[in-house]
């Protein structure tokens, strides 16, 4: 159509998605992209002259991607690793809206996203990979709406050794509730630790980010993460945490107001 963007142009069309992303591949000649995808020749000439149309591919002794052709692709894969990240019904019980919007944005395109689970015979199994996962970082950044006493454990005596520069955020109804905790003095002087209002837990590694949210009625969800790997989720769950950390206030200072 002719109102359509070049993305939904090329998407809407198998084949000029499937010409697309076999020249980004590897630049070829038409007989060669003929071979290649198995349909007609004249389908392949009348697909190849529509992306040239539109500025995508070009020929020289191959046909290969213009700059436009390749931010379509990227595009175009973007868009098929949100697809992909959206093809389970975690989504449709739980409230990514407590994400903020610029960080939501950044899901699809930062890093590969898998869900990890408690399976119903290990009810424990995602408590031990966190506890390993804690005990092998150098770097941790921590968003906490539950408290885990195995976990505080371990940062605290981490910490304490020099072995883990850690900063934690503890949601605020946390302290609230449980303020007997903080009763016997400060947190550890190794620890930094601040309270804000949490709408979901959170952990940064230096390999990773692990997103606890919570249920559609907003109970927090002990039984399934979202987790990224790679650069570009490392940099989310780094920006996640400054975002949450500079609005928080030091431990010290809002135990001094309850």
């Amino acid at each position: 159509m002719k109102g359509d963007s070049l993305v939904t142009y090329v998407a809407r069309s198998d084949l000029r998605s499937a010409v697309l992303r076999a020249v980004e591949r590897d630049p070829r000649s038409t007989a060669a992209l003929h071979d290649h995808l198995s349909v007609s020749q004249s389908g392949v000439y009348k697909t190849l002259d529509e992306l040239a149309g539109r500025g995508l591919v070009r020929e020289r002794e191959t046909w290969e991607l213009t700059a436009r052709g390749r931010l379509v692709v990227d595009e175009l894969d973007r868009q098929r690793t949100v697809e992909d990240l959206l093809d389970d019904e975690f989504w449709e019980a739980h409230d990514v809206s407590v994400l903020p919007r610029r960080f939501r944005q950044r899901l699809a395109g930062a890093g590969d996203w898998e869900l990890y689970r408690n399976p119903a015979r290990n009810p424990q199994y995602l408590e031990r990979w966190a506890v390993e996962l804690f005990r092998e970082a150098d770097w941790l950044r921590v968003g906490a709406q539950v408290y885990y006493p195995r976990f505080a454990r371990m940062v605290d005596e981490l910490a304490d050794r020099g072995v883990l520069d850690a900063q934690v955020i503890v949601d605020d109804r946390l302290v609230d509730e449980a303020i007997e905790r903080y009763a016997d003095g400060d947190p550890p002087s190794r620890i930094d630790e601040r309270v804000a209002d949490l709408p979901f837990s959170f952990t940064v590694t230096a390999d990773l980010v692990a997103l606890s949210l919570p249920t559609r009625d907003g109970v927090s969800d002990l039984d399934a993460v979202l987790v990224g790997s790679g650069e570009g989720a490392v940099a989310l769950g780094r920006d996640i945490h400054a975002h949450y950390w500079d609005r928080a206030v030091p431990a010290e200072d809002y135990l001094a107001t309850v």
